[in-house]
């Protein structure tokens, strides 16, 4: 069977275990454990051998749920591959607009310090620093295995990155620009999310507390208190742009809300003066 004919079989395989993108996900599978282009893959490349033993052993595991990012070890972010794997949070396409309101701000300011806070795999920041490659950029997150693959995300795309262990803005002394998508779900929702987020992704990068803005009050003290950004970006869930930029008005800061492109206000920016 060529990659094409054995990617139709995988695909019923998945749709059987009720996923939704079966097809899209058959096929990135077949040319990952092939190791081949797409071209090859639409020009009836053959898989056999250990590439056929390494696809059913994936399928396998997509069946039980396991992220598709986990198996295949990657998720593309901002036009680039990062590595992902258990212990880390797998990055999402609507946070790349934190990347796009850093890079506009870096336009007036390139030499600017940002700081992620809760970088997980280092997405944001490598991302930021590989496109403003004269901003000066830190990262931080809790958690060391997610440092661990933020390390291997810089070295591959931007190795400036300075990479910190520590809760939230704790290890900064100063920063310009902070960004940050930290835990936001309410902690009573995480067990009715999608297996592959509930199962599978870090407690701790989900959990944000009983209302989900338990990191963000803290964060915006912290701003607020101490390291008085010029923008403070945060990414925020469903309904929580305006309680957010709420606590961020009582904190002393003016307000405003980005949407993503589901028209949902997904990024809350505050400024102080």
């Amino acid at each position: 069977m060529n990659a094409r004919e054995v990617a139709g079989a995988a695909a019923r395989r998945l749709e059987a275990a009720g996923l939704e993108d079966a097809r899209f996900e058959a096929e990135v599978l077949v040319r990952e454990a092939a190791g081949i282009s797409r071209a090859a893959y639409f020009a009836g490349a053959v898989l056999e051998g250990e590439a056929r033993r390494r696809l059913e052993a994936w399928l396998e595991r997509r069946e039980q749920r396991e992220p598709l990012a986990y198996i295949t070890g990657w998720r593309e972010f901002y036009g680039r591959r990062f590595a992902v794997g258990p212990g880390v949070l797998i990055p999402r396409p609507e946070t790349e607009l934190l990347v796009e309101i850093a890079l506009e701000e870096l336009r007036g300011a390139p030499g600017a310090t940002v700081v992620e806070v809760g970088t997980g795999s280092g997405a944001v920041a490598v991302s930021v620093a590989a496109e403003a490659p004269a901003a000066r950029m830190a990262a931080t997150d809790i958690s060391p295995v997610a440092l661990r693959f933020a390390r291997l995300n810089a070295a591959a795309h931007a190795p400036r990155v300075q990479l910190l262990l520590g809760n939230l803005a704790t290890p900064i002394r100063r920063a310009d620009i902070v960004l940050a998508n930290l835990p936001y779900i309410p902690s009573a929702e995480i067990d009715a999310l999608e297996p592959e987020v509930s199962r599978w992704e870090p407690r701790v990068a989900l959990d944000g507390g009983p209302d989900g803005l338990r990191l963000v009050r803290e964060l915006i003290a912290d701003c607020a208190v101490r390291l008085r950004p010029k923008l403070l970006a945060l990414e925020v869930g469903f309904g929580q742009a305006e309680p957010v930029a709420a606590l961020g008005r009582a904190a002393g800061a003016r307000a405003a809300l980005v949407v993503d492109l589901a028209g949902i206000n997904r990024v809350v920016c505050l400024r102080w003066a």
